[in-house]
Formats: C-alpha cells, sequence, structure tokens
C-alpha cells in the first residue's frame, strides 16, 4: 500500500525541524553546500516497504553540471541503533523512533553540519569510511582508488600542496590494475588525469564556483573547508 503523501511530507518535515542548519533540496533529500562538496541527509524509502532509512551523503561539486556532481555519491553511509542494527523506519510510525534515530545521526555522521570542517576531518571521514563493507574487502580496488582520487580534489579545493602529497600516495600504491582494468580503466591515463586536475587548479577552482551558482543549489546553506 502507497503511503500518503501528507504523512511523507510530516516526516520529511520533522527531518527539517531537526536539521535547521540543512536545506530542502527534494522532498527526501536535505543538503548544504560544503566547500567542494554537497554533504547532508537522503531519507531513502525501503522497496517494497512503507519504512525508510536516513543516509549520511557526500556529492562533489566539481563535475562538468550539477546533474553529474548528483550522480553518484562520495560517501553513503547508514545509521546505527543501540543494537548496531541499520535503522528500519516505518513513514507511519515515524514519531516514535524519531528521537532516538537523531540523536545517532548526530553522534555518528562524520561530518559536521553546522560548522566548518578541517581538511584533515575531512579525510579522515572517507579513510574511515573506506575501511568498511564492502570496501574493505578490496583495498587495492579500482573503487577505493576512486575514494583517493577523492581525497586528492577535496584537498586540492584547499591547497594544491596537500593534493600533492595525496597524489604521491597513490601513484606509490600496490593498486590491482586487474580490477581498474575490470572497470574499462587505463590506469596510466587515469593517473595522468589527477596530475592534469592538479596542474589546471584554476579551471577546477571555477568549475566549483559554476555549479555553486546553479539556481538547484544557490540558495542551500554553506560552511567551508578549512586547513
Amino acid at each position: 500500500m502507497a503511503i500518503d503523501t501528507a504523512i511523507k511530507k510530516k516526516v520529511t518535515q520533522d527531518w527539517q525541524n531537526a536539521f535547521p542548519e540543512l536545506s530542502l533540496y527534494a522532498k527526501d533529500k536535505l543538503y548544504k553546500i560544503l566547500g567542494s562538496t554537497i554533504i547532508g541527509l537522503e531519507l531513502i524509502k525501503m522497496p517494497r516497504e512503507d519504512d525508510y532509512r536516513p543516509y549520511f551523503v557526500v556529492y562533489p561539486l566539481w563535475e562538468e553540471n550539477i546533474k553529474d556532481c548528483l550522480n553518484g555519491p562520495i560517501i553513503l553511509q547508514q545509521y546505527y541503533n543501540s543494537k548496531n542494527l541499520q535503522y528500519t523506519i516505518p513513514y507511519e510510525k515515524s514519531d516514535l523512533f524519531f528521537n532516538e534515530v537523531v540523536n545517532s545521526v548526530k553522534k555518528q555522521s562524520p561530518l559536521s553540519f553546522i560548522d566548518d570542517v578541517t581538511l584533515h576531518e575531512f579525510i579522515t571521514s572517507i579513510d574511515e569510511y573506506s575501511k568498511k563493507p564492502p570496501l574493505s574487502a578490496a583495498p587495492n580496488s579500482y573503487l577505493q582508488a576512486c575514494l583517493q582520487k577523492y581525497k586528492m580534489m577535496i584537498a586540492l579545493y584547499v591547497d594544491s600542496s596537500q593534493a600533492n602529497v595525496i597524489f604521491n600516495q597513490i601513484k606509490n600504491n600496490n593498486w590491482d590494475l586487474d580490477h581498474f582494468k575490470a572497470f574499462g580503466i587505463n590506469f596510466s591515463d587515469w593517473l595522468n588525469g589527477l596530475q592534469q586536475e592538479i596542474k589546471h587548479r584554476d579551471k577546477f577552482l571555477e568549475q566549483i564556483e559554476i555549479n555553486k551558482s546553479d539556481k538547484k543549489i544557490s540558495k542551500l546553506q554553506y560552511s567551508e573547508i578549512i586547513l
């Protein structure tokens, strides 16, 4: 049975009230701009169920346009209850669980929704995410390399020298090149692409500013990534 629209709208409003530092981007998405990224919460409906789960999300702001930026998250992280089980919240009984869930979100979110975030905090959050299943099963995979790339790009927004440090770590890592090939990626070309991003930092920063000014996100609340 489909959930009544009014009930879903109330659930979203409850989350908006609990996290006023986030802006309502869509009916189940609460976002803010954090430097070169978008962070926030998504209330994802369970397939064939009248339940939802909250997720912490991070998206890049350096892709060609906002649609591409929001095409796939850098981080999609779930929240857990006191029994270490992922929350599954019935829409019609959301009030019964709400305070507990909100407290968990506030405690478990890897980045602040309120304050500026240091580059070190951001990089640490990605490192911690990379150590969780299923990513942790293949530490030298292409997917892990992508997370390292995201670290480098976020660092590049703040400081070129920090980005170069991460680039050298990527360059010297013993990656599973067969896994790159399975995704149709030539490692040398991929690595050269990262080097070009650092070389052309001005263009990278310009693209971020273009995306920030897009009318779809220009009114989102804003915090900064700082050294």
